[in-house]
């Protein structure tokens, strides 16, 4: 925070008439589950302040917000502290502008790729899953980072650099949210990355007449975990009480991606799709036992997994006007694995994990491999469509719209669509800077689906809910 003082001085210092804008908005919301009109108890913004003070070529950015969440029952019962916010500071950067160049340095929120959402392009940044079913940089988290925008003539290209490792903000089982992981590990679980975890990339756009067309690559260490190794301990020589010790870690994925937008007078079509190479870097997870380590004082065997694998994903949306005056917007994705090797782990006794139980005859390591960059999406399904239709009224004072993202995978034993969600909403401009809202969501899943009760949609299903919002805006 000193160091943001600071920056602030500098702009001061360097105008006589310095400019501070300032915007934001305070949201009032309340969600309910559709099946017994119970509260939905899940962190939500509450209210927002941005800013933005320029002088000259020199301007500092900042965006805080309230994050609010209500207390439950027995909370006084295990704490005295009144207060039921978090304060998140969530950018603070200082731009500098030139005649064909920009300049950021700071906590800041990078946006990548051609289409508006799900694009696996879309990797300077981490994803709040808190917020993964909002649009545009409500879902994304800041990076500490520098970076570079530079123009020359239709050319833009975008330079982003980052010393540390930044990963995406999970739910941890704990609360009402619908997504959440197969395991849990605990922190003394994670096995650190043993050099500078540096992360950068750069992107490239050409306009042209008829649209534009891109060209990315990004290296990064995952933003979720993985399954990185095995430890078997013993007491001296005596394996007869052993202790398995299951690590997790980062592994260290590159991108290159295209991507591009084409407009016609009928619709637009915009497109990305990435080429991912992940290895996970650790070629030895051998390290002192951390559960009693004067009883475990030995390493017998370690494991290490070393996964390697090569993935695509890519997004395709088009946008077009339909009679009546409805947009509509579809957008389909696709992940597919194309290659996977990985060590073996030769354990042969069930092995317990918080949250996950593993049978060693079916401990196939390509099994637990999911993305650890990319679309969010991919963890939900490998395939889904999004459809959104909406349509303005009364001199746009009123928007009716709905949504639906279907899972359009195929399972063993299941027939047509085997989960959605959909959204009917109603927003209505009170004024032009009181917006109410009012959306109803409805999650269906499958009782034929062979993942049973774990398939993500099932675990949806009790989230379909109302939704009632007064947004002020300032």
């Amino acid at each position: 925070m000193k160091n943001s003082v600071f920056l602030l001085l500098i702009s001061l210092s360097l105008g006589d008439e310095p400019a501070i804008l300032f915007s934001g908005y305070v949201d009032f919301a309340h969600i309910s589950r559709l099946s017994d009109y119970s509260l939905i108890d899940i962190p939500y913004r509450m209210g927002s302040l941005e800013f933005e003070h320029g002088s000259g070529n020199l301007s500092l950015n900042g965006n805080f917000v309230l994050e609010y969440q209500v207390r439950g029952d027995s909370y006084f019962l295990g704490s005295k502290d009144p207060q039921e916010f978090r304060l998140d500071m969530r950018e603070l950067y200082t731009t500098y502008s030139g005649n064909n160049f920009e300049f950021r340095i700071g906590k800041q929120i990078h946006s990548w790729g051609s289409v508006d959402e799900n694009s696996p392009l879309d990797n300077a940044s981490a994803f709040d899953y808190y917020y993964i079913f909002f649009l545009g940089t409500e879902r994304k988290m800041a990076t500490m980072s520098a970076a570079l925008d530079y123009y020359y003539g239709n050319l833009k290209t975008s330079v982003v650099l980052s010393p540390l490792h930044h990963t995406n903000r999970i739910p941890l089982g704990d609360d009402d949210f619908p997504i959440t992981l197969p395991v849990y590990p605990q922190e003394d679980q994670i096995f650190p990355i043993n050099k500078l975890p540096f992360e950068g990339g750069i992107y490239t756009t050409l306009s042209h007449g008829k649209g534009d067309i891109s060209f990315s690559y990004y290296s990064t260490y995952d933003r979720i975990f993985n399954l990185t190794g095995v430890n078997v301990y013993g007491h001296g020589s005596d394996l007869s009480f052993p202790y398995i010790d299951i690590l997790f870690g980062y592994r260290k994925t590159n991108v290159m991606g295209v991507g591009g937008v084409f407009l016609s007078d009928w619709f637009v079509l915009r497109g990305d799709i990435g080429y991912f190479s992940t290895r996970d870097l650790n070629s030895s997870t051998s390290r002192e036992s951390t559960n009693n380590p004067a009883w475990y004082d030995s390493l017998h065997f370690s494991y290490p997994l070393q996964e390697q694998a090569d993935f695509y994903e890519t997004t395709i949306q088009i946008e077009t006007e339909l009679p009546l005056k409805i947009n509509f917007v579809a957008q389909y994705f696709q992940y597919d694995t194309l290659s996977y090797a990985s060590g073996n782990l030769p354990v042969d006794q069930e092995i317990s994990i918080p949250n996950l139980n593993i049978d060693p005859e079916e401990m196939t390591p390509s099994y637990f491999f999911t993305p650890g960059v990319g679309a969010p999406l991919a963890v939900i399904t490998n395939r889904a469509a999004i459809l959104i239709l909406d349509r303005m009224f009364m001199n746009e004072q009123l928007k009716l719209s709905a949504m639906s993202m279907l899972d359009l995978e195929t399972y063993v034993g299941v027939t047509g669509i085997p989960g959605s969600l959909t959204e009917f909403k109603i927003e209505y401009n009170v004024t032009q800077d009181l917006l109410g809202l009012i959306a109803l969501t409805k999650v269906t899943g499958s009782d034929t689906h062979p993942d049973g009760e774990n398939y993500q949609f099932n675990k949806m299903g009790d989230f379909s809910h109302v939704r009632f919002e007064i947004k002020y805006f300032f």
